[in-house]
């Protein structure tokens, strides 16, 4: 009788062990999804910041530029079953620009005439804001992006066409 009681209680805690880590795998899945929501959401974001530097410097196109906040504008973005609104705002400033490597030396841009070289060139610095109001846990969430181009007449064309994004740690 007594090997009977030992076996059903040992056959009942190795069913509790078992669902127990059949509950530990399933929440870790539902931890997974929410991981994989949430990274969607925030790289549309992402996105939308980046793409507003592009748009705001589109709109001047270099002319008229006027410090502080140069750019306003809504976007929506469809997550799963619902559509979110996303906001964006971009401030500019003109700046003198000095570039340095990852070893701390300091960089030249090539004048028009390729013969001489700068190291301080002028350019317009952005920053821009995405922003969700109702995010993750109904909690307002955003995302920035850093950019910079070069406006300078004397500085060659090719450095000139293009956005430098820059990545703070």
């Amino acid at each position: 009788m007594n090997q009977k009681g030992f076996a059903t209680i040992l056959s009942l805690c190795l069913i509790l062990v078992v669902a127990l880590i059949v509950k530990g795998i399933a929440e870790a899945e539902t931890n997974h999804a929410r991981e994989i929501s949430n990274f969607e959401m925030e790289q549309s974001l992402q996105n939308a910041a980046e793409s507003g530097i592009y748009e705001a410097a589109e709109l001047f196109n270099g002319k008229n530029f006027t410090p502080g906040k140069i750019f306003t504008t809504n976007k929506t973005f469809k997550h799963g079953e619902q559509t979110i609104n996303i906001k964006i705002e971009v401030w500019g400033k003109k700046v003198t620009i000095t570039a340095y490597n990852e070893y701390k030396t300091q960089l030249k841009y090539k004048t028009s005439d390729e013969t001489n070289t700068k190291s301080s060139v002028e350019g317009i610095y952005f920053m821009s804001r995405a922003t969700i109001d109702k995010g993750i846990w109904n909690e307002k969430i955003y995302r920035r992006a850093y950019a910079y181009i070069i406006t300078d007449n004397e500085i060659s064309a090719k450095y000139r066409d293009e956005f430098y994004f820059m990545e703070l740690p």
